[in-house]
């Protein structure tokens, strides 16, 4: 309703008090797209994981938001409505690129209005309303303190002069505006709290329709997807009086003019779509402010991660397409039969193929040039048969059947030197060479040694080099043919920088 009273101690005769330029009607700001409530900035949730957005529509009817009085004394002898319902459409959207900077946009559009053409208050000849777009509206918010009880938020909004006078969502000056924003907010058990205050800094320079703005929200979570509150809101707006002499826009003679509206909401959320009911009555004599008010607002808030590489896990492999893994296939090139261990049958006792030359005539084996293991088997796989093999259970090098960085004591890796990386992100040949080995190790031992823990140290690194040092230990437990299902990478400060610990797990 529009502040039309007598000027205090002056005479009882009728009189209006008209304001030149800022009569407006659509001073509610509905808060980001991420905020629980309806005006107010809501708990802020840090997310480093990639880049948060959302999208909001607010339907916002007021019923009776633009009044013209004229009195006298305390008698209203006339009195008109230029906007009797108005429906106006608030659409925003918001973007936080990092989780402790975001922007904002929004806008409002009045859908329609409507209004009596009446222009019985002297001196105010306002005009009825109509449909028309307000001002674009900028916002940036700085959260420097994110805690358990409570978040804090700094920031500022700008408004454009885009918007249609003749449908009293912007003066005729055509100013660009600004306010302050400092927002606290937080959620402690099942209740959310909030309050946001805007101050734009000519008001205290008088400057016609600037405003000071608190709104505060408390709600009670009734259900994980449901809360219902109290949204109490006041404003206080200073406008300059027709006829004053101060420079454009500034006056000493102002007149502060009062909003207030209490509303009730209540919010329902799934996912990322949030759906939002409020309404109130409005106390106070400041232009936009209804005599009730409706509100409903729909949002989605999305989060996107960044890409990270997916490892794909093509199953074991079986070259000779025998059903036997070469894993566990005794002959990988020729099919057999699960019996011989993936061999052929032979018309020979072990049927390992080897008459003539058998060293180990009861047990299946291989081609060997040495006559003490011809025919014998290869419990590694390390292409020494077991005779021969001064380590029969680890694979290892050709000349003793040993490996020759790593050995298994006790059920647990022992390296005869440190896995290092090199100054980037490559293992050195004997840090690839060792890792190599204990992947033949856990293959030769699959019940014995069934799954790893590979930890790369970031001690004095950054998370960017270990994330880079990781994914190259991935690349080589790849290539070495170990399944994804026995080993896991970790991280610890504990271990230096480029340096990589193996432990076998249970």
């Amino acid at each position: 309703m529009l502040l039309a009273a007598a000027l205090a101690g002056l005479p009882a005769v009728a009189r209006a008090q008209p304001f030149d330029a800022e009569v407006r009607i659509d001073q509610l700001q509905p808060p980001s797209a991420d905020s629980p409530f309806t005006r107010a900035e809501g708990p802020h949730t840090p997310f480093a994981g990639g880049i948060d957005y959302g999208f909001l529509v607010m339907a916002d009817y007021a019923a009776s938001p633009l009044v013209a009085k004229a009195k006298s004394g305390t008698e209203v002898t006339s009195e008109q409505a230029p906007v009797a319902h108005a429906l106006l459409l608030h659409v925003g959207g918001i973007i936080a690129p990092v989780d402790w900077f975001g922007f904002e946009l929004s806008a409002p559009f009045a859908v329609f209005e409507t209004g009596e053409a009446s222009s019985s208050v002297p001196g105010q000849p306002l005009k009825p309303g109509g449909a028309g777009v307000g001002d674009l509206r900028f916002g940036a918010h700085f959260y420097p303190y994110v805690g358990k009880i409570a978040d804090v938020s700094l920031g500022a909004r700008f408004w454009a002069p885009s918007g249609s006078h003749d449908a009293y969502l912007a003066g005729p000056d055509r100013w660009f505006r600004a306010e302050a924003v400092i927002a606290v907010a937080g959620e402690v058990d099942a209740l959310l709290w909030g309050c946001t205050l805007g101050v734009a800094p000519l008001l205290f320079a008088g400057r016609d329709g600037d405003r000071g703005a608190l709104s505060c929200a408390a709600h009670a979570k009734l259900a994980p997807f449901v809360s219902l509150g109290v949204e109490p809101h006041v404003a206080l707006f200073t406008y300059a009086p027709s006829g004053s002499s101060q420079a454009p826009g500034l006056s000493q003679n102002t007149a502060l003019a009062v909003q207030f509206e209490p509303m009730a909401a209540v919010r329902f959320h799934v996912g990322g779509f949030a759906l939002g009911l409020g309404g109130g009555v409005g106390l106070g004599g400041a232009p936009g402010t209804a005599a009730a008010r409706g509100v409903l607002g729909l949002s989605y808030v999305g989060r996107g991660e960044r890409e990270k590489p997916v490892l794909v896990d093509r199953g074991p492999v079986d070259t000779d397409l025998d059903g036997i893994p070469d894993v566990d296939d005794a002959c990988p090139d020729d099919a057999g039969i699960k019996a011989l261990r993936g061999c052929p049958p032979k018309q020979d006792l072990d049927g390992d193929g080897i008459v003539e030359g058998d060293a180990c005539p009861e047990q299946a084996g291989q081609h060997y040039p040495d006559r003490r293991a011809n025919g014998c088997p290869d419990g590694d796989n390390d292409h020494v048969a077991d005779p021969v093999d001064a380590c029969p259970e680890d694979p290892g090098r050709e000349s003793d059947g040993c490996p020759a960085y790593v050995r298994v004591v006790d059920g647990q890796f022992k390296f005869e030197r440190p896995i290092r990386f090199t100054p980037g992100t490559a293992l050195t040949p004997e840090g690839r060479a060792a890792v190599e080995e204990v992947v033949g190790i856990l293959r030769a031992r699959p019940k014995e040694l069934r799954r790893i823990r590979v930890i790369v140290g970031t001690e004095g690194t950054s998370q960017e080099l270990g994330d880079q040092r990781a994914e190259v230990m991935r690349q080589v437990l790849k290539e070495a043919r170990l399944d994804v299902s026995r080993y896991r990478i970790r991280f610890s400060k504990d271990v230096p920088g480029g340096q990589v610990q193996i432990m076998a797990v249970p």
